[in-house]
C-alpha cells in the first residue's frame, strides 16, 4: 500500500514537471499589445454613462451620412471632421480596430425636388453630389469609410426589415399603401433621446417629425408619433416594388436595415449630429425593438452626437439658407487652409455647440502656423554637421525633455478621456512653443543644439499631428510641406536675424561724428521697422533687442484689444405732439 502511494506521488510530480516545461500557448502579438494598451472611453449619449471602447476585436461603427442633393456645408464638415478625429484617437491612441460604415441617403424628397429643378434623374444627381461630398471630406483630411451604404442599393434589405416589423405587430399599413411604425406599442421603451431634446410630449414629437419628414404628416396614422417605414409611390416619382405596392423607403428605416445588412444585429457605436438624436436615432432604436420584439435589449453600445455649428446665433443649415459651403471656405477669396479647419474642429469638445466666425478660424490657422514654425525650427537646428554638436545636457535640454514627456502623457490621457481634443491639442501647442523657443535661442546665441532632445520632441510632435490627420502640417518636419509657400524657406529667419543683429551692432558702436551719427540713426530706424515686418507677425514671432546689442527671437505676445470708444447716443427726438402751434418755433430743434 505504501509502495502504491509513493508510486502515485512520483507520477503526480512528474506530470506537474511536464506541464511546467510544456511551452505556453502563443498569443497573437497584436492582441497582446492591445490588451496592454489603455482604452478610449466615450460618454454614451443615450444613457450619459462612460463606455470603454474595446481594442481586442474589430469594432462596428456607423455614422449617418449625407442626403446628397446639394453642396456640403461647414455644418456637415464639422460633424465628419470631428468624427474622423475621434476615430483616429480610438485607433492610434486607444489601439482599436474599426470597421467604419457611412450611410448615404441617395433617394429622398429633397433629391427628387432638386433633380427636377436641374432636369436630372434623382440617382444621377445623387451620384454627382456624393462624389463631391467625399472629395470635400478628403480635402479636409478625413479618412474614407470602410463601407459606404447607399439606400438605393439596399432596397431589398429595407423591404425585408419592414416586413419583419409588421409581422411582429409593430407596423401597420394604410389605405394608400404606406407602412407606419406603431410607436404606442413600445410604451415606455420609446423616448431615449426625446427628453434631452425637450420634445417628450406627443405634440412636440409630432411637430419634430413633420419638420424632418413631411410624409409623417398624415391623417391616416393611428398616433401622431408614428413614422413612415415605407412611403407609397407618387405619380412620376422614382419607386420600387414591395408587398404593399410601389413606393420608397421612409427616412428612419434606411439606417436600421443597412447597418443590419453590413454588421448584423448589433453595433458598437452609432454617430451623427445632435440634430439626428430625435427623432431619427430614437426611431432607429424603435425599429430594432419592433423587428426583434425586444423592449429591454441594447442594439447599440454607445451613441455619439456632435454639436451644432452656429452662424450668427442659429444652426447652420440649408433650410435656413445661412450656410457656407466647404468649397467656398477652401477656394473663396479668403481661402482657409484645410488643416486650419481641422484644428478649428479639434479646439472644441465634440458634443459642444460651436459658433463659426472668421476670427476663430484665424486662431486655428495661427495654431497651425505655430506647429509648422516649430517643426521647421527643429529641422533647421539639426541640419548641420551633428558629429560636431555637443552631447552634454544642461538645464535647457532637461527642460525641453520634460516638456516633451509631459506633452506625451497629456496628449494620450486627454484623448482617451472622452476624446478631449482641445486639451490634447493644447498639450501639443505647449510643446511646439517650447521646442521653437529652444531652437531659436540657440540660433540667436550662435550655438549648436544638443540633437537628441530636439529630435525626440520634434518627432513626437510631428507623429502626433499625423495621428490627428494634420499630415501637411507635420510634413514641415520632413521638409515636405507646408502648404503655405511663404513659410517654406528654411533658415531665412535665422539669416535675417543674424544680418540685422550684425548691422545693428555696427551702428551702436559708431563714433559720435556727424556722418556716423547719421548712419547710426538710419540703421537703427531700419532695424526698428523690421521688428514689425508682416511675415514675422504672421508667424507669431517677435524680435527682442537686448541691452548688449544681441537680438533674440521670441513668440509674439498678442496685443490687448483696444476698448472701443462708446458710440455717442443720438439725442431723443423732441415730442411736438402737445406743443401749441404758436409755440412750434420756440421749442425743440427750432428753439432760439
Amino acid at each position: 500500500m505504501r509502495h502504491r502511494r509513493r508510486h502515485h506521488l512520483t507520477m503526480l510530480l512528474v506530470a506537474r514537471a511536464a506541464r511546467a516545461l510544456r511551452p505556453a500557448p502563443r498569443r497573437s502579438p497584436v492582441r497582446m499589445l492591445a490588451s496592454r494598451m489603455p482604452t478610449l472611453e466615450l460618454r454614451d449619449a443615450s444613457t450619459k454613462n462612460i463606455v470603454p471602447v474595446e481594442n481586442e476585436k474589430p469594432l462596428k461603427w456607423y455614422a449617418c451620412g449625407p442626403t446628397v442633393y446639394d453642396a456640403t456645408h461647414l455644418g456637415h464638415a464639422r460633424t465628419y471632421v470631428t468624427l474622423d478625429l475621434v476615430r483616429r484617437a480610438a485607433e492610434t491612441i486607444g489601439g482599436a480596430t474599426i470597421d467604419f460604415a457611412m450611410g448615404v441617403t441617395d433617394i429622398d424628397d429633397k433629391i427628387i425636388k432638386r433633380a427636377a429643378e436641374l432636369g436630372m434623374e434623382p440617382l444621377e444627381l445623387a451620384r454627382v453630389e456624393e462624389a463631391n461630398f467625399f472629395e470635400d471630406l478628403e480635402r479636409l483630411g478625413c479618412r474614407e469609410p470602410t463601407l459606404v451604404l447607399r439606400v438605393s442599393e439596399h432596397i431589398e434589405d429595407i423591404v425585408q426589415f419592414t416586413q419583419e416589423v409588421v409581422e411582429q405587430g409593430y407596423g401597420y399599413t394604410t389605405t394608400d399603401g404606406s407602412v407606419w411604425f406603431d410607436v404606442a406599442k413600445l410604451g415606455g421603451a420609446y423616448g431615449a433621446f426625446a427628453e434631452g431634446r425637450g420634445t417628450s410630449t406627443a405634440a412636440a414629437q409630432a411637430a419634430a417629425l413633420i419638420e424632418e419628414d413631411p410624409a409623417s404628416a398624415s391623417d391616416n396614422k393611428r398616433d401622431q408619433r408614428d413614422f413612415a417605414l415605407w412611403k407609397a409611390a407618387k405619380e412620376g416619382e422614382i419607386s420600387w416594388p414591395s408587398p404593399w405596392g410601389a413606393g420608397r423607403p421612409g427616412w428612419h428605416i434606411e439606417c436600421s436595415a443597412m447597418t443590419r445588412a453590413a454588421f448584423g444585429q448589433h453595433l458598437d457605436l452609432h454617430a451623427g449630429g445632435v440634430d439626428l438624436a430625435f427623432p431619427h436615432h430614437e426611431n432607429e432604436i424603435a425599429q430594432w425593438r419592433g423587428c426583434n420584439a425586444d423592449l429591454t435589449g441594447t442594439w447599440c453600445s454607445c451613441w455619439l452626437h456632435t454639436g451644432h455649428l452656429h452662424i450668427e446665433g442659429r444652426k447652420m443649415s440649408k433650410s435656413l439658407k445661412n450656410f457656407v459651403t466647404v468649397r467656398e471656405l477652401l477656394d473663396g477669396e479668403d481661402a482657409v487652409d484645410p488643416e486650419a479647419f481641422r484644428i478649428f474642429c479639434g479646439l472644441h469638445r465634440y458634443a459642444s455647440t460651436v459658433s463659426y466666425s472668421r476670427v476663430k478660424l484665424a486662431e486655428a490657422d495661427a495654431a497651425r502656423r505655430d506647429f509648422d514654425a516649430s517643426l521647421r525650427a527643429a529641422r533647421t537646428a539639426l541640419s548641420g554637421d551633428l558629429s560636431r554638436a555637443p552631447r552634454r545636457w544642461t538645464d535647457r535640454e532637461r527642460a525641453l525633455h520634460e516638456a516633451h514627456r509631459s506633452a506625451q502623457k497629456t496628449f494620450a490621457a486627454t484623448l482617451l478621456d472622452d476624446a478631449n481634443l482641445p486639451e490634447a491639442l493644447q498639450a501639443l501647442l505647449d510643446l511646439a512653443t517650447r521646442l521653437r523657443q529652444h531652437c531659436l535661442e540657440a540660433a540667436t546665441e550662435r550655438r549648436d543644439v544638443v540633437p537628441e532632445p530636439v529630435n525626440a520632441a520634434a518627432a513626437f510632435l510631428a507623429g502626433s499631428l499625423r495621428d490627428l490627420g494634420l499630415v501637411e502640417t507635420a510634413g514641415a518636419w520632413d521638409g515636405v510641406s507646408s502648404s503655405s509657400k511663404e513659410d517654406s524657406d528654411d533658415g531665412a529667419l535665422e539669416a535675417l536675424v543674424a544680418f540685422r543683429g550684425t548691422l545693428r551692432k555696427a551702428a551702436l558702436e559708431a563714433r559720435d561724428d556727424d556722418s556716423k551719427l547719421k548712419l547710426r540713426g538710419a540703421v537703427l530706424a531700419e532695424s526698428d521697422k523690421m521688428r514689425d515686418a508682416e511675415f514675422l507677425v504672421k508667424r507669431g514671432l517677435a524680435l527682442v533687442d537686448t541691452p548688449d546689442g544681441e537680438t533674440l527671437v521670441q513668440p509674439r505676445v498678442a496685443e490687448a484689444a483696444k476698448p472701443k470708444a462708446p458710440k455717442a447716443e443720438a439725442p431723443a427726438a423732441f415730442d411736438y405732439s402737445h406743443t401749441p402751434p404758436e409755440e412750434l418755433y420756440t421749442v425743440g430743434e427750432f428753439a432760439g
